[in-house]
């Protein structure tokens, strides 16, 4: 047997209105998300703009010349 509550029996268009409002909810946040993450990407690729601009600004570091002897130190004779 159906257990019986305290609320109110609900008219069609109640139902339709409460349908309506939980969706507009949904869509509200799904909209926010969107904002959200359209602000994000364009923070990051505006700091991997200016990372890539600061890295091309620098001159690179030079190496140094590896020894052509294969030789250490102590065994070679001068």
């Amino acid at each position: 047997m159906a257990k019986l509550t305290n609320q109110q029996p609900t008219s069609k268009y109640s139902k339709e209105m409460e349908k309506r409002a939980a969706t507009s909810d949904v869509e509200k946040k799904r909209r926010a998300t969107a904002k959200k993450t359209e602000n994000l990407r364009a923070l990051r690729l505006a700091k991997e703009a200016e990372e890539l601009a600061a890295k091309a600004a620098k001159p690179a570091k030079k190496k140094r010349a590896a020894k052509k002897s294969g030789l250490p130190d102590f065994e070679r004779e001068v």
